[in-house]
């Protein structure tokens, strides 16, 4: 058992996640008023490589603690993919979150991912535990679905 294993620590790092994730935008947006959307996406990702490269140097020994052949024969292709997604997350974000307001922009984005962490976990895609759409999952996630249309409408 490691440290993330621990219900308490994951909760804090999620919760930090969230935070970082809800300022990210605005900070984001604001460059891009002043340079462009594509240059604030851009920097976005060229200066957070630089924390990502330092975790792991630090967790894989420099990469040593990876079986790289092993990883490239065995991981399917949309496995290496994420980035890509990443990436045009954080160029939307960019371009629409001073557009709409971070509010709007972020409570549309989380119901977005709620929902479609929910198909996801009602299938089991891409080798996640199948986890069934409940009437109590299906109730949270219409109440999200009512709560950011009242943000947004109001």
């Amino acid at each position: 058992m490691t440290a993330l294993d621990e219900v308490s620590l994951g909760v804090v790092l999620l919760i930090i996640g969230g935070i970082c994730t809800g300022v990210q935008g605005p900070m984001n947006g604001r460059l891009a008023i002043s340079t462009s959307g594509s240059f604030s996406a851009f920097l976005s990702f060229a200066l957070g490589f630089w924390p990502l490269l330092i975790y792991f140097l630090a967790d894989t020994k420099g990469g040593k603690t990876v079986d790289w052949p092993t990883a490239a024969k065995n991981a399917p292709g949309y496995a290496w993919l994420g980035g890509v997604f990443g990436g045009i997350f954080v160029l939307i974000l960019t371009l629409v979150i001073h557009r709409r307001g971070a509010a709007i922009t972020n409570g549309i984005i989380v119901v977005t991912q709620l929902i479609i962490s929910v198909i996801i976990d009602q299938y089991g895609a891409f080798d996640n535990t199948q986890r069934d759409c409940t009437g109590l999952r299906g109730g949270g996630l219409a109440c999200m679905i009512v709560g950011i249309a009242m943000v947004t409408l109001f």
